[in-house]
């Protein structure tokens, strides 16, 4: 049997992932950043934020999570000049160059923290 949806359905079952996905990465880190609960854009953020990676080609749920993730602990933090250049103008995809950027923060991180890089 195949069920056929219109244009419509479709576009409210995406929207009410996103508000299912959303409302649920809320939780988590609320969960393990209760000092978050108070922020109040804190949603607002992550909807900005998944905005910002679904319009700029992001596939990879993981890198997706921890994008958002990361705009919550440090929101708008892709909106400075100096990441809008790096993510989108970069020699790659904008998710392989936050990716990148990941990797470089992390291992600049542990050099200056004094913990071996792995």
């Amino acid at each position: 049997m195949v069920v056929k949806i219109s244009t419509e359905q479709l576009s409210n079952l995406r929207e009410l992932e996103s508000n299912n996905y959303i409302n649920s990465l809320h939780q988590i880190i609320i969960k393990h950043s209760p000092s978050l609960a108070d922020d109040g854009g804190l949603k607002f953020h992550l909807i900005d934020a998944e905005q910002f990676v679904n319009e700029n080609g992001f596939t990879d749920k993981k890198i997706k999570t921890e994008f958002l993730i990361m705009n919550a602990y440090e929101p708008g933090f892709y909106k400075t000049n100096t990441m809008q250049n790096w993510i989108l103008n970069g020699t790659e995809s904008p998710e392989r160059e936050y990716v990148k950027y990941q990797q470089i923060r992390s291992n600049f991180l542990k050099r200056n923290s004094g913990v071996e890089n792995e």
